[in-house]
């Protein structure tokens, strides 16, 4: 099966809905209340986005939620389990990785790596979950 075919076989609605979940969670998972005072404190920045790059941003978690769906779709995955298990899969093994580069060069707080990666861990399961059941 090739990528074009994969990606035409979606089920769009899914992704969607898939993408408005990641983008929720994380708006409510670095609010000050849970993780946002934590990632002021660890990161040095203020709890306010860059507005010329909220775009990009929210393009990005349509490129992650998309790109977690053609890898569910190749891999067959048709259960929650499937769907949450290929979630934790690219949460650790592409952004954890990535963010252990942070950690090594950036020299990033510990737990600054943890807040990033759990919101991460968190999203891409809950869509990992949508888009496997709702083929």
């Amino acid at each position: 099966m090739s990528i074009i075919n994969t990606i035409s076989d979606l089920n769009w609605l899914a992704v969607f809905v898939a993408w408005v979940a990641h983008v929720a969670i994380s708006l409510v998972w670095f609010q000050p209340v849970l993780f946002g005072k934590a990632w002021v404190m660890l990161s040095g920045k203020e709890l306010k986005p860059a507005t010329q790059w909220i775009p990009v941003g929210i393009a990005a978690h349509l490129i992650a939620v998309l790109a977690l769906a053609v890898i569910i779709r190749l891999a067959n995955a048709t259960t929650i389990i499937g769907g949450v298990a290929l979630g934790i899969l690219v949460s650790i093994g592409f952004i954890g990785a990535m963010l252990g580069g942070e950690l090594v060069w950036e020299k990033i707080p510990f737990r600054l790596f943890l807040i990033r990666l759990g919101d991460q861990l968190l999203t891409l399961s809950l869509a990992g979950a949508i888009l496997a059941i709702w083929r």
